[in-house]
């Protein structure tokens, strides 16, 4: 059962991070390809705007060799998104394209309220 800080945290979440964040692309690449002798045809990747407060690993996190330099964090609102981020999603930024290598949920109480991912061009 959802509570009441689900709903207070969820939406400071997607407020801050409209306010402060930049708008980007979340594309989920397309699974499968076509068979022509079955004429099936490829799934389409989809694209998802979505807007979040970019950042970079923490010095700690890079020392201990968990992320890379040049990685970057990005926080994203549940609220607000249509698709869960996952590893091998794609996020455009400025034209530049970042491969999702990680995500991790931060729960309010039963909901998701910020995905943390960390991606690398």
């Amino acid at each position: 059962m959802t509570g009441l800080l689900d709903t207070r945290a969820r939406a400071t979440a997607e407020t801050m991070i409209a306010k402060f964040g930049k708008a980007m692309t979340l594309t989920r690449e397309a699974v499968g390809t076509s068979v022509p002798s079955t004429g099936s045809a490829p799934v389409p990747a989809t694209s998802h705007a979505v807007i979040g407060v970019v950042s970079q690993p923490s010095n700690t996190v890079l020392a201990m060799g968990l992320a890379q330099a040049g990685d970057i964090v990005v926080l994203l609102a549940a609220k607000s998104l249509t698709v869960a981020p996952q590893a091998g999603d794609v996020l455009v930024i400025d034209a530049a394209n970042w491969q999702v290598l990680g995500v991790r949920s931060m729960f309010s109480g039963e909901l998701v309220a910020t995905y943390e991912l960390q991606a690398r061009s």
